[in-house]
């Protein structure tokens, strides 16, 4: 008699081990951040490029809300406050014209001028739309301007000259982002007559067209003037004659 042989039982399953609840875009993402922390420390020590470099990579975190991620520093204007050195308003205008202007044309134009020439054309725009009724709403990312072909009509002399980029004030660029927004309808500041004088000789003359005039409180402020323009101002503002009763 032949004795049947058992069944080998089968053997029990093991449990599965539980997968760990790690989204791969998330990790992905925080993998991008670290490297652009990396990038803006590098950044800050290249001389010829790491300006553009540094604010390229803050554009990308302010883009992408990557300062969640920091704990310590989870908002927009602290994030920018603790890494990049710089207020908000400031560090969010450098984010800009890094990401839209290349290392090259920030040294031809200067990152004042780049500003202002995006914020005059969105105000454009901007009035350009609510003369047709409708809204205007900025792209993004932002359309680039072909800077080189740039033209602003301005008063020297009492003539109206039309000027390129490289060859218009900073000071001549802030009065007709004035004018912009008015055209658009935004309430505008006060400029006085003497004022207007300040930025005018300012603006005429060549090696001053970087210097800043700012009026508030019927007091003036000028700034962005380096040691070696000191003689040029102060030949320029000892030959204006202004009311002093104004």
């Amino acid at each position: 008699m032949v004795t049947p042989k058992k069944a080998t039982p089968k053997p029990t399953p093991k449990p599965s081990k539980p997968t760990a609840p790690v989204a791969a875009p998330l990790a992905k993402a925080r993998v991008e951040y670290q490297a652009l922390l990396r990038e803006i420390t590098v950044a800050e020590r290249d001389e010829l490029r790491g300006w553009d470099r540094k604010w390229e990579a803050v554009a990308t975190v302010l883009a992408k809300k990557y300062f969640l991620f920091d704990e310590s520093a989870s908002t927009a204007p602290e994030w920018v406050k603790k890494y990049a050195h710089e207020e908000y308003r400031t560090g969010a205008r450098y984010a800009r014209v890094a990401t839209l202007a290349s290392p090259d044309e920030e040294q031809k134009y200067t990152i004042s001028k780049i500003d202002l020439a995006y914020t005059i054309d969105e105000a454009r725009q901007r009035a350009a739309a609510k003369k047709r009724g409708t809204d205007w709403t900025p792209p993004s990312p932002p359309k680039k301007l072909a800077l080189d072909k740039l033209r602003y009509s301005v008063d020297r002399e009492g003539t109206k000259v039309s000027l390129g980029l490289a060859e218009v004030s900073v000071a001549e660029l802030r009065a007709l982002q004035s004018s912009e927004s008015r055209a658009e309808g935004a309430p505008a500041a006060r400029v006085s007559k003497s004022a207007r004088a300040v930025i005018k000789a300012i603006g005429a003359e060549r090696s001053l067209r970087e210097v800043r005039v700012q009026e508030r409180d019927n007091q003036l402020t000028l700034s962005s003037v380096r040691f070696d323009q000191l003689n040029a101002l102060g030949r320029v503002l000892s030959a204006l004659k202004l009311d002093s009763n104004e």
